[in-house]
């Protein structure tokens, strides 16, 4: 379901006779023609509007246009604002790709409704800024703050430490914020207020790269983080370009992909009881092969899967059942090396990769991460107790 398929429906109407005529005594009103701002009547805007847009809704299903009502409702609400001169051409297609970056229709169909209404956008945005995604917000404060820029320059060992927009962030700099670093990033962001996941942080350098790439602009990116909500930032998986009636828009759908840190510390964990996965990962990285936790990954061990053999290891995964990229196995093991290095607390671990903190099926066990109890974190003692389950 999408603002799409309702573009592409309306516009159809305009120029199928049979689906005009088809439409018309749905309607019950008008000539069936609703394919633009200038064929909409307000007879017919009315009655998509209310109750007739669920018989309109079901119909185009059957000819293949899936959408929702609220969908429906939102772009005649546009189509009549663009119709008074409420909203200019490029208003109105901006509206579309905002429309076009919400799927379920959940936060657009509040905005939609404010501005439909005659209240005053100006506090949608001023909310939308309030909910902004806290990995968003620590990028952004680094273009502000030298001290935070300083700081993360010395983490990064890269760069300036600006990374705050595409045009900030260069090549050395993304690929270190991907790597091994990218734990300890998530941890210095959060000890400064700004608390994300490894994920949230791929996120945004991924959207940033697109930018640089050209394959999305600097609006639709901005767009979509708007309307991605506060807790996390997904990644973006299909940039959309679509043409109405000659008029151009932009929308960035959300990927299903999901973080796939979890997978890797299964993978990992294996290793411990898995005879036939040690030898394996002997034969690629050396060492014992037991990686399950941080306490068995040594130094060496470490490297080998941060380096150019990654790419063996994501590929043995794989043949596990086990999907993760080089990228995602970075992360995991730059985390475990902070905790047995004592820098980085259990429990900021499992947040930071976003691990489940539940002791359920889909909890890793991470029992022998449990080793690390009574270390030294800043001169506070902290300990752990064995995972259950």
């Amino acid at each position: 379901m999408s603002v799409d398929a309702v573009l592409r429906f309306l516009e159809t109407s305009s120029k199928d006779e049979a689906l005009q005529s088809a439409l018309a005594p749905i309607i019950g009103a008008g000539d069936g023609d609703v394919g633009s701002a200038e064929a909409l009547d307000n007879e017919e805007a009315e009655a998509l509007l209310g109750e007739r847009g669920v018989l309109v809704a079901n119909f185009a299903g059957r000819q293949g246009y899936e959408f929702t009502v609220a969908e429906l409702r939102a772009v005649v609400g546009l189509f009549q604002r663009h119709q008074t001169g409420e909203l200019t051409s490029a208003e109105f297609t901006s509206a579309l790709g905002v429309l076009g970056a919400e799927p379920e229709m959940k936060a657009i169909g509040h905005t939609i409704g404010m501005v439909f209404m005659g209240i005053r956008y100006d506090r949608a945005v001023e909310d939308a800024a309030e909910k902004m995604p806290q990995v968003v917000k620590f990028v952004q404060a680094t273009a502000k703050d030298s001290g935070l820029r300083e700081a993360l320059r010395a983490i990064l060992q890269v760069g300036d430490g600006d990374i705050s927009n595409f045009a900030e962030l260069d090549a050395d700099e993304a690929q270190a914020l991907t790597g091994e670093r990218a734990a300890q990033v998530a941890n210095f962001a959060a000890e400064q207020g700004f608390v994300f996941t490894v994920a949230d942080l791929f996120a945004v350098i991924d959207a940033f790269r697109r930018v640089n790439a050209g394959e999305m602009s600097e609006e639709t990116f901005a767009k979509f983080v708007r309307m991605s909500g506060s807790e996390a930032l997904p990644f973006i998986g299909e940039v959309s370009e679509f043409t109405y009636k000659g008029l151009s828009y932009e929308s960035a759908k959300p990927s299903s992909r999901h973080d796939n840190a979890l997978q890797v510390v299964r993978f990992m964990e294996k290793s411990k009881d898995d005879a036939k996965l040690r030898e394996q990962l002997q034969a690629i990285i050396g060492g014992d092969g037991n990686i399950s936790a941080p306490s068995e990954l040594d130094a060496a061990e470490a490297q080998s899967l941060l380096g150019e053999r990654s790419s063996q290891i994501v590929q043995l995964g794989a043949k596990l059942g086990f999907r993760f990229t080089p990228m995602d196995l970075s992360a995991v093991v730059g985390a475990f090396q902070m905790v047995e290095s004592g820098t980085l607390p259990v429990e900021d671990c499992m947040r930071i990769l976003g691990l489940p903190k539940s002791a359920e099926a889909d909890a890793p066990a991470i029992g022998a991460i449990a080793q690390t109890a009574g270390r030294i974190y800043r001169g506070i003692r902290y300990s752990i107790g064995p995972a259950s389950g």
